[in-house]
């Protein structure tokens, strides 16, 4: 089974790696990046990566019955609307989410850039995506070629049964009790 990790910058997506690698140990778990990040990573970049992911899911680990972590980027419409995702046996996606203020300090406190309102205005659009899947399909479904089959999702709506996103609140939590957290999910889905 594969699993998406998704969220904007500053809900410990890429910091909670290590933790929850130990808590799931026999999964191989990934960051998003681990196939390379280009200077200027645009849409083009993410929708290619993540259709790289899923391939790489298909050929290395599903024949192998082996389970999969990728946290990152991913959004999940694209996830949906990409090339192969027909052939995957199975995946979920966990949108790991926090307030606003917890991701300016955060995102302060990380050093590598400063937040702004472009990190606050995703984080939203992204709350909202993980639970309607009509709302603003044009932010991601730009009109420049692209490798993902949009009829995936143009006809879904809230409350469709393929669009379901765990979300998981890391505003309070610690790296620790939010890798517990993942693997709770994570486990519960495996059991499904």
């Amino acid at each position: 089974m594969l699993f998406f990790i998704t969220g904007a910058n500053g809900v410990g997506k890429t910091a909670c790696l290590l933790a929850l690698a130990r808590q799931l140990s026999g999964f191989a778990v990934h960051d998003f990046a681990d196939l390379g990040v280009p200077e200027n990573p645009d849409a083009g970049w993410r929708q290619e990566t993540t259709e790289l992911w899923l391939r790489t899911y298909i050929e290395k680990h599903q024949p192998q019955g082996r389970h999969v972590v990728v946290s990152g980027e991913a959004i999940f419409g694209e996830i949906l609307c990409s090339p192969s995702i027909e052939q995957v046996d199975a995946f979920h996606a966990c949108l790991l989410d926090c307030d606003d203020v917890t991701r300016v300090d955060r995102l302060r406190a990380r050093g590598t850039y400063g937040p702004n309102m472009q990190i606050l205005c995703w984080a939203a659009y992204l709350r909202v995506h993980a639970v309607d899947p009509s709302w603003c399909p044009e932010v991601i479904q730009a009109s420049e070629p692209s490798i993902m089959r949009w009829e995936q999702w143009t006809k879904r709506e809230r409350g469709d049964a393929v669009w379901r996103q765990e979300v998981i609140d890391t505003s309070r939590l610690t790296l620790e009790e939010l890798a517990a957290a993942i693997a709770k999910w994570i486990r519960a889905k495996l059991n499904d």
